[in-house]
């Protein structure tokens, strides 16, 4: 039987295919797919942490595969400040990705029109306005915005620019996956949340974020609810061009952080102001 199997950033490297088709015996499961690709690179084949996607959902190692399954391999995504630099020689990561509750119907790519929805990954600029205009509301008391932006350094060195890449479709859907959590935990927030991909330049925003809510306390709270699961689960991937060379940015594996851990961070904070 054939999987349709995609790689991405430093795996695609690693591996150099970006995406086949790939014939397969029944009953493999999506870790031993990985192995047989990881042999090829000794890079990959030393240990490399990864999470597994099956037809955009994350799954455990032992997923068995079927016929006409999308597979992608994802590397450690891009995180946040507290991610790091590629780290090899670690082994792979035999995570149990929580359960996130799926919404929305079906995407398409980042080429058709962007105005009315809440969830965007897009090679366009950013605009923060428009976003704002989607979540405001008359019983809105409170819109807060947050726009993650390119800075010109890094661990020390000095940042020529950045490219991003994503997973499109699970992106999309993970930013989807992301607003549904929030208003499950505060119902009358609204929220949007854009990324773009591509080269972006020192001062280009990367992430822009819009929340409202009737109080402050729940628009504060959600914003920074958004950011942690971003950074956490988001399949999007970031390589630096600095003075020392291209390095991609690791983070946490997809899926490894529970929903829980952003919840108690975005609560912290709220309480903090």
């Amino acid at each position: 039987m054939r999987v349709h199997v995609k790689f991405f950033a430093i795996f695609r490297e690693m591996v150099g295919v970006k995406t086949e088709w790939k014939e397969i015996a029944e009953g493999v499961t999506v870790e031993q797919l990985w192995e047989t690709y990881a042999s090829r690179s000794p890079r990959a084949a030393a240990g490399v942490r990864a999470a597994y996607a099956v037809n955009q959902k994350l799954v455990k190692p032992d997923h068995v595969l079927h016929a006409g399954d999308e597979v992608g391999f994802l590397p450690p995504v891009s995180g946040g400040a507290q991610s790091k630099r590629e780290t090899k020689n670690v082994k792979p990561s035999a995570h149990k990705p929580s359960r996130i509750p799926r919404m929305g119907k079906k995407i398409r790519d980042d080429s058709r029109d962007s105005r009315g929805r809440e969830a965007i990954i897009t090679r366009k600029p950013l605009d923060l306005g428009a976003l704002v205009r989607r979540v405001a509301f008359p019983g809105a008391g409170a819109i807060v915005t947050f726009g993650g932006v390119v800075r010109d350094n890094a661990h020390g060195k000095s940042v020529k620019y950045l490219e991003y890449e994503a997973y499109p479709a699970m992106a999309e859907q993970s930013l989807r996956d992301i607003i549904a959590e929030i208003k499950d935990r505060w119902a009358e927030v609204r929220v949007a949340i854009a990324h773009r991909v591509g080269r972006l330049k020192i001062g280009e925003a990367s992430l822009v974020i819009a929340v409202a809510a009737p109080h402050r306390a729940e628009a504060y709270a959600a914003s920074r609810y958004a950011i942690e699961r971003i950074k956490a689960i988001l399949p999007v991937w970031k390589k630096e061009f600095a003075s020392d060379g291209e390095h991609w940015v690791e983070g946490p594996i997809a899926g490894e952080m529970p929903p829980e851990k952003a919840e108690a961070i975005a609560r912290e904070s709220a309480r903090a102001r």
